[in-house]
């Protein structure tokens, strides 16, 4: 397409605007004219790969929107914009999908299934979603990246950079093997990061109980804890104690129960128990030691075998419970250090899947979920439960399969990230966090870091790069495609791509000088850490070094909240492992994407609103004006589809006054050559003045909002130049120019003005709305201006002019008097387009100034400053007041019954689709002598507004009748073509 193909239709019409501004795109390589251009500094922008494993919805859409705006607007100042996209496709997002599709439900379903099968499926699946995010989460979208050359995360020369990490990490004495307690999820059988779990903490309502463990050797003497993990009591090891805290020995019903004794009387409260007595005190140092009898001893024999007792730590409060913690150390963290300090066994009876093994006794092969109720029935039974509840509270599930986690105790693969977090946290603080009020939750997260567990047992991911030797246990950690092969014994015949891929990577042998067989370790890694190595893999760093040292660090990033302790974690920590530096300068931190209700989207509830529905719906622009203006980019936004059709509104409106300028334009010969804004000028008037310190403003302001990624700011501004400044207030001043047929200097001057303005609104524009600006920058700018760019994108950002503040504060107040004179008109009953007579302001400052412009937009023949007449119906607004007559006066009524007649004239004229310069034949049927006066009386006005040639009162054979003020009239209109 060129751009004498684009027309301006009746309306605006989002899909066929998109569709051939996209064909316009395409048959004339816009985009890689706008990417390619080398003319500035180098703007690099890393992209966060969505997950190629489902359709992209509005909470993708509102990110990608950010980042399209930032990319577009620097392209605008002048910068080379470097535009990689990305895709993440590995790990276990991607496995889930597939075992859906597939129906396996459980780790030993996919190793029936075969795992050869499933990573092939896996890899089919994200082939397929990636065409559906090229085109709906991208395309469709106007975000200009760079897919040609996007990187992808389970490619051979990208995945080796997490290798890369590893390997560094073991030179620099990072990487550990070590048995720890850590959350998993059962249903995905393996280990979690912290920071996936910080993913997934969802509200849920839990069993809450308090239990008694007998004193050994007495009958009736209890130690009574809590908790909200019945499952856990099976593998018991111990109670802690605060030191330092008081114990009261309470009797209660014949027994005798130690809890903490500033929480005595809310327990008892609670437990409903009405009578008890304080038989002792004790420092919780002095239980230290007391035996009691493990309560399920009998269930679980091996329990039983050895000595339970109470323990000291400093980590016990008295914010919940009894003050008494049930220590299990194979499922607390803290629990495990405990362990440590007194020796205690660890004791873990829970596999992987969740479900108990033979450790466990009588509950072996249950499910730990399951187990909850059981155990407390069992407790009941034997007389132990004191009391149970419900609890709301958070819980970490699963961030990819939504299960509810547990935490066991296993041996793992970790990068001791612990060693380099002060180094993280300092180089964190030389980045620009937006908005600086969610920074303290990034730095926090990372002050706090605790060592990252690398290692996952599943199939679709990085290979942990680890082999053992089996011969002594020695590691090896292999960084590159290269190493891999120089060291192995032998390789299957694949290509790379499946070498560096589970299964086939599990037959790989290593072989060394000193030591003849090397086994890898059998995990894939966190695909956080496959993604958090963008800033160095995207590019290939280390085969690109000279093209890395340009992007890195990179200007931007941005993605949602959630990524404080995921994406933006994972890159700053690998990237300060490897070069000891942060991968990015600033970030911007994007708030959660709501329903229409305030509640967050997600399938199950089905309120997920889905990209190709929105753009199907809507079209892409509205959408992405809807989302910018809604809300700033770090606020939530609750978005209602039906909203939507206000910014249809809004855009209908820009495509209306650059269609109302086109036509008078082409009616009247302009050009910008022809005339030249710096030669006409200085016969505009002063609203053409106003106009343009208008513009200069909004230039001004746009840039600084965008500047500070107050997107919100720069597109409402945008959005009221728009519908207010230019429509409502510019064109409605600007018609009584246009309208005449004489050729004036300052109708051409204004012609001059306006162009400038539209020419400068659409470029700015162009960030917000990428498609319609497109369109009328074809159809209307590069119509009238030769010499305009190819493209609305390939042109500058406006340069700032002079704004005269004086100048908008008159028009400022010239508006807010007319909208008062509109008010009393409101309340006389007396419509605008009827003349009143005179009407009175006081409290404005600029009376004298704007007192004609005033007497057009009013339609008031006379403007006056003064007190309000007798009689004369007031409004007032913000101390401004104004008065008009209360009727319409008889010398004005056949004026108004004209305009009434013009009205009606307009509406016939559009109703036969004639253009704006076609001259028609009109005749007037009607019985009423007032409405054959206002003809007679106003003849030349009617003829003068409606472009007839000829206008009659007679009897018209043909026609539509009208009802005007009461009087039936027929008015027939005919072309006089």
């Amino acid at each position: 397409m060129r751009h004498g193909d684009f027309k301006l239709g009746h309306t605006y019409s989002p899909h066929s605007v998109e569709k051939e501004v996209a064909e316009f795109w395409n048959s004339n390589g816009i985009f890689h004219k706008w990417r390619q251009w080398r003319g500035g500094p180098r703007f690099t922008f890393l992209e966060g790969p969505p997950t190629t494993n489902g359709m992209p919805h509005v909470g993708h859409i509102r990110g990608r929107t950010y980042k399209d705006v930032v990319l577009r607007f620097h392209r605008l100042l002048g910068y080379d914009v470097w535009v990689q996209g990305g895709w993440d496709m590995q790990g276990m997002p991607v496995e889930w999908e597939v075992e859906k599709r597939l129906k396996l439900r459980s780790k030993k379903d996919i190793e029936k299934y075969g795992l050869e099968k499933f990573a092939l499926a896996c890899n089919a699946l994200v082939d397929e979603y990636l065409e559906q995010w090229k085109e709906w989460g991208t395309r469709r979208l106007g975000l200009w990246l760079d897919l040609d050359n996007a990187y992808e995360t389970r490619k051979p020369n990208y995945l080796e950079y997490a290798w890369r990490i590893v390997k560094k990490a073991h030179e620099m004495g990072l990487l550990t093997e070590d048995y720890r307690v850590l959350w998993f999820c059962p249903r995905c059988e393996t280990s979690l990061s912290d920071h996936e779990v910080a993913l997934g903490y969802e509200e849920r309502e839990d069993p809450s109980i308090y239990v008694k463990f007998r004193v050994e050797g007495s009958e009736n003497e209890y130690l009574v804890i809590w908790t909200t993990t019945p499952w856990t009591l099976i593998d018991n090891e111990a109670v802690a104690v605060h030191p330092d805290y008081t114990y009261a020995k309470v009797e209660v019903g014949g027994e005798r129960w130690w809890v903490a004794e500033q929480l005595v009387p809310k327990l008892m409260e609670l437990w409903g128990i009405k009578e008890w007595k304080i038989l002792e005190v004790r420092r919780g140092k002095e239980l230290q030691g007391l035996r009691y009898v493990h309560p399920f001893h009998e269930e679980v024999p091996e329990r039983g075998t050895r000595p339970h007792y109470v323990v000291v730590a400093d980590f016990v409060t008295l914010d919940q419970g009894t003050g008494l913690v049930h220590i299990a150390p194979g499922h607390g963290p803290e629990d495990f250090e405990v362990a440590k300090k007194y020796g205690l066994k660890v004791t873990n009876s829970v596999e992987v899947n969740g479900v108990y093994n033979e450790l466990a006794g009588k509950f072996a092969g249950k499910y730990v979920h399951d187990v909850d109720k059981e155990v407390i029935d069992e407790l009941k039974k034997k007389g132990l439960l004191v009391y149970a509840e419900k609890i709301r509270h958070e819980y970490p599930h699963c961030w990819r399969c939504g299960t509810k986690l547990i935490l066991r105790a296993d041996r793992q693969w970790f990068i001791a990230v612990s060693k380099i977090r002060e180094k993280m946290y300092a180089e964190l603080q030389r980045v620009n966090v937006v908005p600086q009020k969610l920074r303290d939750r990034f730095d926090v997260f990372v002050q706090n870091a605790r060592d990252w567990n690398i290692s996952r047992s599943r199939v679709w991911g990085t290979p942990l790069p680890v082999w053992r030797c089996k011969k002594d246990g020695r590691i090896l950690v292999v960084g590159s495609i290269e190493e891999l092969k120089r060291l192995a014994k032998e390789l299957p015949p694949v290509d790379d791509f499946k070498l560096v891929h589970r299964p086939w990577i599990d037959s790989v042998v290593l072989k060394t000088e000193d030591c003849d067989e090397w086994a890898r370790e059998p995990y894939v890694m966190d695909v956080w850490l496959d993604s958090g190595v963008a800033w160095i893999a995207a590019v290939d760093g280390e085969r690109n070094r000279e093209l890395w040292t340009q992007l890195f660090p990179y200007d931007f990033v941005t993605e949602g909240i959630d990524q404080t302790r995921g994406w933006f974690y994972s890159l700053l920590a690998t990237s300060v492992l490897y070069t000891g530096k942060a991968p990015y300068k600033t970030i911007l931190i994007q708030g959660l994407i709501l329903d229409k209700h305030g509640q967050k989207m997600s399938k199950s509830k089905g309120n997920v609103v889905w990209a190709k529905d929105l753009f199907e719906k809507y079209g892409a622009d509205p959408v992405r004006l809807y989302i910018l203006s809604k809300a700033a980019p770090w606020e939530d936004l609750a978005f209602d589809p039906d909203e939507v059709k206000h910014v249809i509104s809004d855009l209908n409106i820009l495509w209306n006054v650059v269609k109302f300028a086109d036509t008078y334009m082409s009616l009247d010969g302009f050009s910008k050559d022809k005339y030249p804004l710096e030669e006409w000028l200085n016969k505009a008037l002063e609203e053409d003045k106003w106009l343009l310190s208008e513009l200069n403003l909004l230039t001004i302001k746009v840039k600084e909002y965008l500047r500070n990624f107050e997107f919100h700011k720069a597109a409402n501004l945008w959005r009221e130049f728009v519908v207010e400044t230019l429509s409502h207030r510019y064109i409605r001043l600007l018609r009584r120019r246009v309208w005449l047929e004489e050729s004036t200097p300052d109708k051409y001057a204004a012609y001059s003005v306006l162009f400038h303005v539209l020419k400068n609104v659409l470029i700015i524009g162009s960030v917000f709305v990428p498609f319609a600006t497109e369109y009328l920058w074809q159809a209307f700018v590069r119509k009238y201006d030769k010499e305009a760019e190819e493209s609305v994108h390939l042109a500058k950002y406006p340069e700032e002019g002079a704004v005269e503040e004086e100048l908008i504060k008159v028009y400022d107040e010239l508006f807010k008097v007319f909208s008062v004179l509109a008010e009393a008109r409101n309340k006389a009953g007396i419509k605008l387009r009827w003349p009143i007579r005179e009407a009175y302001v006081v409290g404005a400052s600029y009376v004298d100034r704007y007192k004609e412009a005033l007497k057009y937009l009013g339609n008031v023949k006379e403007v006056k400053v003064g007190k309000c007449p007798e009689g004369y119906v007031k409004a007032a607004e913000e101390g401004v007041e104004v008065c008009i007559p209360g009727k319409l006066e008889p010398e004005l009524f056949y004026e108004a019954l004209s305009r009434e007649i013009v009205r009606r004239i307009q509406v016939m004229r559009k109703e036969a689709g004639l253009q704006i310069n076609d001259t028609i034949r009109v005749v007037v049927d009607t019985a009423s002598d007032e409405v054959k006066k206002a003809v007679e009386l106003f003849r030349d006005y009617i003829m003068r507004e409606t472009r007839a040639v000829e206008l009659s009162v007679e009897h018209a054979d043909e026609g539509k009748e009208w009802d005007i003020l009461g009087e039936k009239v027929k008015i027939s209109v005919k072309s006089a073509g």
